[in-house]
């Protein structure tokens, strides 16, 4: 199977830069995933605002109607959430409805997500959506960046960021897309798969001209 790139008429010098520009764009959108895994509980305040909360007692667990969680600039806001603790410091929260996750720069947006803390720090994440779309600011630049798939997981200790179902990066008319992105953090690493044979590992759209600010 062949990348795909879809660009107006370029040199092919010119090609393999706007290609890495793209790329570019893909690791500073996953600067928000970095910033979101560094949260440390036991260092800042964690602060609890709802419109209800209850306990299931034979499920051990609380619940809570329009959740809102902040913790310095990091904010999580959903219809509904569940933990089996209400401390950070080993326990797992569950979200569902109008999920909003406000950090630097940046939001996540999603249906549902599940958050595992150990040690006061995040483990796992897993957001699901249709489309769930995460948006960052970068700097110097007035318009979003923006990341859509149906699944993304994050997996602290072995640093990777999974994206898979209809999978989009976009900025400025820039697209990169697959059906499954993985993102290493600590190597700056890509890799695109397809599920099905008969579709490229991974399509990049360019649009020339856009901006002569970066």
């Amino acid at each position: 199977m062949k990348n795909i790139i879809s660009s107006g008429p370029m040199k092919k010098k010119g090609e393999i830069n706007k290609i890495f520009k793209l790329l570019i764009i893909f690791i500073s959108l996953m600067s928000c995933i970095k910033i979101f895994s560094q949260i440390n509980s036991s260092e800042l305040p964690i602060n609890i605002n709802a419109e209800s909360t209850g306990y299931i007692g034979d499920q051990s667990t609380l619940t809570f109607e329009k959740i809102n969680i902040s913790q310095g600039d990091i904010s999580i806001y959903a219809d509904y959430g569940e933990s089996s603790k209400l401390d950070f410091e080993n326990s797992i929260w569950k979200f569902e409805g109008n999920i909003e996750i406000k950090i630097e720069n940046g939001s996540i947006n999603s249906d549902y997500a599940y958050i595992e803390f150990k040690k006061h720090r995040i483990k796992n994440v897993k957001i699901r959506g249709v489309p769930a779309t995460l948006s960052m600011t970068r700097e110097g630049k007035k318009t979003q960046t923006i990341a859509k798939a149906n699944r993304i997981d994050y997996d602290f200790e072995k640093s990777l960021v999974d994206f898979s179902g209809n999978v989009s990066i976009e900025e400025d008319g820039n697209q990169i897309s697959s059906d499954y992105l993985v993102y290493n953090l600590d190597n700056q690493s890509i890799q695109a798969q397809s599920d099905n044979k008969g579709d490229p590992k991974v399509k990049i759209t360019y649009t020339p001209n856009i901006s002569r600010n970066e």
